[in-house]
């Protein structure tokens, strides 16, 4: 084996022991990136105190976790999630968070003030918030800062309290709308006497949210903003779905831009129709009179007998008589009373904008050639979005249809979008593939590297087959006579060999003296060759064979 590396020389030992070694550091990799587990968040937003005390109750458990570079994030294995969060809550960590109701938990009563209760309870409060909107998504921290007044003795007028809510959000996600309004709902359902109207919601980059006034316009903003978005997107999406069933999906993309109204109207009206009367009620009221005149007698006793004289009814004329007939009727008029009220989000105006591909076609020489949609076809997908987004010529709303040919990263971005791969997770696809590259890579080594390697030392070791050792040839005349010298090249011996009389071309098998067996011509002109080029090693060779008999 010493021979053979002697034989290989200091340059081809150097190769082989680089190649040896990165193979060493490439299965010690491999090996690592097998053996670690995979690292998931135990915590996050830590203090350096926190961070402190959860690894020193990591390292009392044998638990593996990993620190991150500014040592705010702490994260353990899959297996340990558990068990690591059931450890830190039972030792009361991380403790730097928000402080819910277990402040009362170790609290005695006896030397506390009211003050200290009272700001205890407010603390407690904030903190169970806190925790509350922490859950959400959206939400890595809170912090509820509320001002809850104290109602003074013998005083009529109250300050209403009120509330303000910190969020330092995951990344670059926003909350929406919704989310905000609920945030002031929760607080202000927490709080007597708190109006959500009052909570003002602010996020870690300084963006006031929700203004927490009476009258809050940022939120209205906010929402009429979100609601024109969702529009536009509702009607690309259309688009987009309805066209792409024509051309084929990820052939066409569309934008929509919307002008919509947000005031919101309020109308009353009452209109009369005097054509459609009817009677309601009707009265007739007739009146008749008359007056009659006594004639002038003289007084005596026999007028004033009974019985004596003549009959006034019967006898004057009525001196005045009077008539009056009345009739009164009363109609009712059809009366309507209409209350409209508009509400905000009326369209003023649509612009939409819509880019299809072309059609491919392969030349002969297998050249992929672009080809722009025709004319009539761009009519039909323009009248085919006039239909979906409801066009109405009198807003104004104006589309535009194109042909153009797609950048071909577009439909790369499309299948980036989306997290599986053939219905399998791009996690668990990595990971396979990893696993196959490396035994790629073993196969690899072990039949380029390890096998012709492992070949040339069995080769070079291997003892013969016989007992007694091999005669070597001798190509140099005299070496019968002494075998320790070597006689020079241009003496000659009948009993010699001469390998210059062998033709290169002649495998016929010949014998020679001191030989065993037989020995192609070819094969002793190429050994004559070695000893021509490399005279000195030649040499050093034959001593060793000697010094081995």
């Amino acid at each position: 084996m010493i021979a053979t590396f002697r034989r290989l020389g200091p340059a081809r030992l150097g190769v082989m022991g680089a190649v040896v070694l990165m193979l060493l550091l490439f299965f010690v990799f491999v090996s690592l990136r097998v053996a670690s587990p995979d690292m998931e968040m135990l915590y996050n937003n830590l203090s350096s105190q926190d961070t402190s005390a959860i690894a020193v109750k990591l390292d009392e458990n044998n638990i593996a976790y990993t620190i991150s570079e500014d040592g705010t994030q702490v994260s353990v294995g899959e297996e340990d999630m558990a068990r690591s969060r059931l450890l830190l809550a039972r030792e009361g960590l991380p403790s730097s968070g928000a402080s819910g109701y277990e402040l009362f938990d170790n609290q005695s009563g006896f030397g506390t003030t009211n003050f200290q209760d009272m700001m205890n309870k407010q603390r407690a409060l904030e903190g169970e918030l806190a925790r509350t909107i922490s859950a959400l998504e959206p939400v890595s921290t809170a912090r509820v800062h509320l001002v809850i007044p104290e109602r003074e003795l013998f005083s009529r007028e109250t300050q209403p309290p009120s509330a303000s809510v910190f969020v330092n959000l995951r990344g670059s996600i926003e909350l929406t709308a919704n989310q905000i309004q609920s945030i002031q709902a929760l607080v202000a359902s927490a709080v007597p006497g708190l109006k959500g109207s009052t909570v003002s919601v602010m996020d870690s980059a300084g963006n006031l949210l929700a203004k927490g006034g009476a009258d809050d316009e940022g939120l209205m903003t906010v929402k009429a903003e979100e609601m024109r978005r969702k529009y536009e997107q509702r009607l690309t999406n259309s688009i987009e779905n309805l066209v792409g069933r024509t051309v084929g999906f990820g052939k066409v993309r569309a934008m929509v831009t919307a002008d919509l109204d947000f005031d919101r109207i309020s109308q009353n009206e009452e209109i009369f129709d005097p054509e459609s009367q009817v009677i309601r009620s009707s009265s007739l009221v007739e009146e008749s009179g008359s007056e009659r005149e006594p004639a002038n007698e003289n007084v005596g006793v026999e007028n004033n007998l009974p019985n004596v004289g003549g009959d006034l009814l019967l006898d004057d004329q009525p001196t005045s008589q009077q008539n009056r007939l009345e009739e009164t009727t009363n109609y009712e008029i059809s009366k309507t009373v209409r209350n409209t009220i508009r509400e905000a989000g009326a369209v003023n105006q649509l612009s939409v904008a819509v880019i299809v591909d072309g059609t491919y076609s392969t030349t002969e020489a297998g050249e992929r050639v672009y080809e722009p949609r025709s004319e009539e076809q761009l009519s039909k997908i323009e009248n085919i979005v006039r239909s979906a987004i409801g066009f109405d010529d009198s807003r104004g709303d104006s589309i535009t249809v194109e042909s153009m040919q797609f950048a071909d990263i577009d439909a790369g971005q499309d299948m980036l979008g989306d997290d599986r791969i053939m219905g399998f997770e791009r996690e668990d696809l990595l990971d396979a593939a990893e696993i196959v590259a490396v035994a790629v890579m073993i196969i690899l080594v072990v039949l380029l590297v390890l096998q012709p390697m492992v070949g040339r030392l069995l080769e070079a070791s291997s003892p013969a087959k016989n007992d007694e050792p091999t005669p070597q040839p001798d190509f140099l005349p005299g070496a019968q006579q002494n075998p320790a010298l070597a006689a020079p090249r241009g003496s000659t011996d009948t009993a010699g060999f001469q390998p210059d009389e062998l033709d290169e071309d002649d495998d016929s098998m010949i014998d020679m003296q001191k030989v065993q067996g037989q020995v192609k011509a070819s094969s002793i002109k190429k050994v004559e060759d070695i000893v021509s080029n490399y005279p000195n090693e030649t040499v050093s060779v034959i001593r060793n064979w000697m010094g081995q008999e």
